[in-house]
């Protein structure tokens, strides 16, 4: 920028020119003009300080928020991932050691303990499906069967009328399911080929059938009776014994 008075270069700050002393007077509109920006970046600032400060607790929430659900996400997955990573460790542990576990799977057999076979092979993780325990396989859905069926008996016999409410007739149908179920299974399995193991399947079904006449009063005859009735007579005669109806 020029000097309007003697030509010489100046600069937009300077108030006077520097070579002959003349007032610069396009500079002192332009100071003008920044002392009116300057205040207005002035008061904008305060607003933002001032808006800043007010919703600081929100977002301070918010974030915390978003923590709180994050961690939340990440310690189910964690919870998950360790449940599923224990699975894994204890079924490869099963695969290696599957010499001892089937030794031990035949002691709970030979003591006629088929709850407890199911409880250990559950508890270990032992696939039956795997060729290092698959002359299992047919043997241990049996006994799954067997288990759920004794626990189904013990567990409508142990309540009876004192079942929490909607317990009762969940704990008849329950018992009247799972009986169905083991002598259908048992059924199917007379008619497959003999192994090594149909001695402690035959067993089960005679656990079962002093269960039955233990606990519901069926012998041999009546047994056969009850099995060959219709759903709704079974449950009859269950919540006649069970719950005294």
């Amino acid at each position: 920028m020029k000097c309007i008075n003697c030509g010489a270069e100046v600069g937009l700050l300077d108030k006077t020119c520097p070579y002959c002393g003349s007032v610069n007077l396009e500079s002192a509109g332009h100071r003008a003009e920044m002392k009116k920006y300057q205040k207005r970046s002035e008061k904008t600032k305060s607003a933002v300080k001032k808006s800043i400060a007010e919703n600081v607790p929100l977002v301070v929430s918010a974030v915390i928020l978003v923590l709180l659900i994050i961690g939340i996400g990440v310690a189910f997955y964690v919870e998950d991932e360790a449940a599923l990573f224990s699975h894994w460790a204890n079924r490869r542990e099963s695969l290696k050691k599957s010499e001892e576990f089937s030794k031990k799977l035949i002691e709970y057999l030979e003591a006629g303990d088929y709850t407890g076979f199911v409880a250990y092979k559950e508890y270990h993780v032992i696939p039956e499906y795997e060729p290092e325990f698959q002359e299992f396989e047919k043997l241990s859905n049996f006994a799954y069967e067997f288990s759920q069926t004794m626990n189904s008996i013990e567990r409508a016999v142990m309540y009876g009328e004192d079942a929490p409410r909607y317990g009762q007739e969940s704990n008849v149908s329950s018992c009247r399911r799972n009986i169905d179920m083991f002598y259908y299974e048992y059924g199917k399995l007379e008619n497959e080929p003999e192994d090594n193991y149909q001695k402690y399947m035959i067993d089960m079904k005679e656990q079962m059938d002093t269960a039955l006449t233990i606990y519901l009063g069926l012998d041999d005859q009546e047994r056969e009776e009850f099995l060959g009735s219709s759903m709704n007579k079974q449950e009859v005669y269950l919540e006649e014994v069970l719950l005294g109806e």
